[in-house]
């Protein structure tokens, strides 16, 4: 008796496996394949934009992602680095304001939280060699307090060591006034 009822489950599985494949378009079931020049194995070649769902509400240019990480490669899995590499996978609560997006330079997330997405790509090492402030603040503020994520070119990047200084100055006499004020 158990064997029969086995068998039925596993038919009626098959059935609807089959149905299913039956149903779905060719393009669908099969992504397109095409030979890469430098090697004889296939190339799938996505179908659509995977940030496409976020862009058309965070993004005044609803075509791409901005600045630079919009063409670095994610250094993890050797792809086109995606808003959900940084921002991580929201919920179908996300429109109705739940902060379920990793969000920098707010309060939302700690700065510990905030610092570990950035190093999951910017090697700590390679950090520290660029600029000693890094090994300072890592623990302290996030790398959005400095580093803008999404224009063509961030500002801090192309600062002379002048320019550090007075982004250094600016932000600690900020600092500074905040603790006196009452």
């Amino acid at each position: 008796m158990g064997s029969l009822r086995l068998l039925f489950k596993g038919g009626l599985l098959m059935l609807v496996s089959m149905l299913v494949l039956t149903a779905m378009p060719l393009s669908a079931a099969q992504a397109p394949e095409q030979k890469t020049e430098a090697s004889s194995e296939y190339k799938v070649e996505l179908q659509r934009n995977p940030d496409y769902a976020c862009t058309q509400c965070h993004k005044e240019n609803k075509d791409q992602m901005h600045g630079a990480h919009a063409k670095a490669t994610n250094p993890n899995n050797l792809l086109p680095v995606t808003c959900t590499n940084c921002h991580g996978k929201i919920s179908p609560e996300h429109r109705n304001g739940v902060p379920d997006a990793m969000r920098f330079n707010k309060d939302t997330f700690p700065v510990d939280k905030q610092n570990q997405v950035c190093m999951t790509c910017h090697q700590p090492e390679k950090l520290r060699t660029a600029l000693w402030a890094h090994d300072v603040h890592i623990l302290k503020t996030s790398c959005a307090s400095c580093h803008q994520l999404h224009p063509p070119v961030d500002p801090v990047q192309g600062l002379d060591n002048k320019g550090q200084i007075k982004l250094c100055v600016d932000c600690h006499t900020k600092q500074q006034k905040e603790k006196e004020t009452p």
